[in-house]
């Protein structure tokens, strides 16, 4: 006595593959959003980071529906449903929602990577330089060994370090 239908189980073992994919892409949608949660993200433009948060839903989103659609076949309800047009199709539309889902996700984690505005130069210290002679305030610049070389509102001291009584970091000159 034969089966009612055929079933070639090619397809099911297929969809079982695919499935292992679609978990790697859901996990990769789960990285992505575990991986944004600094402030790093707050210098990117508004309608950047709509972009890239529309995209990842829309990724994960995607992942789920895509996974649903494959493990219908890859784990039928019933015994072994009959292979038609209507499973395989079911199969490609999940397997194009893997890879939509990927590449969206691809697309908000992208998103982050935005120029971030070059921080200042830092500020060179302002030091007081004391001598027996008197004190001078301004800032280091460099010069030759055994001296110190400061620019006092432009105009150029060299102190020898023999000289030196005391050297102080300030605020304010």
């Amino acid at each position: 006595m034969g089966m009612p239908y055929q079933y070639d189980n090619r397809v099911q073992e297929s969809a079982r593959e695919w499935q292992t994919l679609q978990l790697a892409v859901l996990g990769f949608v789960g990285l992505c959003g575990v991986l944004t949660g600094d402030d790093s993200g707050k210098s990117r433009p508004q309608w950047l980071q709509e972009i890239g948060a529309v995209s990842a839903f829309a990724g994960f989103v995607l992942a789920v529906t895509g996974i649903f659609l494959v493990a219908t076949i890859a784990h039928p309800v019933i015994g072994q449903p009959r292979l038609g047009p209507a499973t395989i199709s079911r199969l490609r539309v999940g397997i194009t929602f893997t890879f939509a889902a990927a590449a969206l996700t691809a697309v908000a984690a992208l998103t982050w990577w935005w120029p971030q505005p070059r921080s200042e130069a830092p500020i060179a210290p302002k030091i007081e330089v004391t001598t027996s002679q008197g004190s001078v305030c301004g800032v280091p610049v460099p010069g030759r060994n055994g001296a110190v070389h400061l620019d006092a509102d432009g105009e150029q001291f060299v102190i020898p370090l023999r000289r030196l009584l005391a050297i102080t970091v300030v605020e304010t000159c």
